[in-house]
């Protein structure tokens, strides 16, 4: 075994068998949590970022290792989330829609080549159906161009997950059924998958699954947004599609991210192609696959999405070669803050430059302050600390 791989092993046989001391301990003591600075870590960065709460987990060789709530599910009632507290995921959903749409590609129902027009989309304005644009397009945000070159598909990333979710137009009319319907018969039913729904505010998406809107509610974690320097709730009604609408758990995910590390779902060669950087015409490789945000960190390949809303964001970040997933899930958008710029457009001025989303995700993962975290503490080793959890490091 690789010596960066004992460290992994050793780091969480700790969590999950809390080393012995050698003093007792005295009637109303406890063993310190291996992983307390990294929940104080994760608790300043809640308190930095105004969050009401969230919770989060680590799989590791598919078991999750470890899992925690943190702040407030519900401010008025004092309500602690935890593993099971639900929350809207927002485009973490975009994965879960890229394994349905790559399902039908490998029945040969459809292809990534496929124009558009087949699937009558529509992406308006001066894109209309061009029938230049594909699938692949829309799948990998390469379909809108630029100013300079000619608003061609396939030259740049340009994030858009509206125009992802018209992808469900060419699943249903190829498989005969609706995008709930996919979502539960190949993922959900087979993985068990019982916190994880179509959003309830979609009742027709959501009557599929058979469940009680009312108690997925109540087991849901209240939206808020911070708002002139408070915490404020918020109202919003969430669609459901394959980008986005999807509401999940931190227990049910940590299912769903050991049934990717398994290759589940899909053929080992369409799995590479998911995760594997789209190429432009030029032969630049974006920062975007089949569904999935594609990076190297220090040598390392990390695929990861994340997941913005009103009143919700997400982050969803694996580590194939270290066997590991970091989940974490909010009540508030400010988790996912970091990759998105936001401004409203300009009129008069060229939609390259006044495109409110024009930089949005255009950011490495190390933007976001949780997942630099995460792979400080548990993947580069540059992270110092003083407890026996983090002192050897990779």
């Amino acid at each position: 075994m690789a010596p960066g791989l004992k460290t992994v092993f050793l780091i969480f046989t700790i969590a999950i068998f809390p080393f012995k001391t050698a003093k007792s301990l005295a009637p109303g003591d406890t063993i310190p949590s291996p992983f307390a600075s990294f929940e104080k870590k994760l608790e300043h960065l809640r308190n930095r970022y105004h969050i009401p709460g969230f919770s989060a987990g680590i799989v590791y060789k598919g078991r999750l290792v470890w899992k925690k709530g943190f702040g407030y599910a519900d401010i008025s009632l004092k309500k602690v989330p935890d593993e099971y507290t639900l929350y809207e995921i927002a485009s973490v959903t975009k994965t879960f829609g890229s394994i349905l749409l790559m399902q039908q590609v490998e029945k040969g129902t459809l292809s990534l080549d496929d124009p558009i027009a087949k699937y009558k989309i529509n992406l308006g304005a001066r894109w209309q159906s061009d029938p230049r644009i594909r699938l692949k397009h829309l799948l990998t945000h390469t379909a809108m161009g630029g100013d300079f070159n000619g608003f061609k598909p396939g030259y740049q990333f340009r994030y858009n997950g509206f125009w992802y979710q018209q992808l469900g137009q060419a699943l249903t009319q190829v498989s005969g059924q609706s995008v709930a319907e996919n979502l539960q018969q190949e993922i959900l039913d087979p993985l068990q998958l019982r916190h994880t729904v179509p959003t309830p505010d979609d009742s027709a998406s959501f009557a599929v699954t058979g469940q009680n809107a009312d108690s997925v509610r109540q087991a849901t974690a209240l939206p808020y947004d911070w708002k002139n320097k408070q915490i404020v709730p918020v109202t919003f009604k969430y669609g459901f599609g394959v980008a986005a609408g999807i509401r999940s758990c931190v227990t049910d995910l940590a299912v769903y991210a050991a049934a990717i590390d398994e290759g589940k779902f899909l053929k080992p060669e369409t799995w590479n192609q998911v995760f594997t950087p789209f190429v432009t015409p030029k032969g630049k490789k974006i920062q975007y696959g089949l569904g999935w945000f594609i990076e190297e960190y220090r040598g390392m390949k990390v695929t990861w999405h994340t997941g913005w809303w009103t009143g919700y964001s997400a982050l969803f970040l694996r580590v194939p070669e270290k066997d590991l997933t970091f989940i974490i899930l909010a009540n508030s958008q400010d988790l996912s803050r970091p990759f998105y710029h936001i401004i409203h457009p300009v009129p008069g001025l060229p939609l390259a430059m006044s495109d409110p989303f024009r930089r949005s995700l255009n950011k490495h993962i190390s933007a976001s302050a949780f997942a630099k975290a995460f792979l400080d503490y548990f993947v580069s080793g540059s992270k110092s600390s003083d407890t026996e959890f983090i002192q050897k490091r990779l």
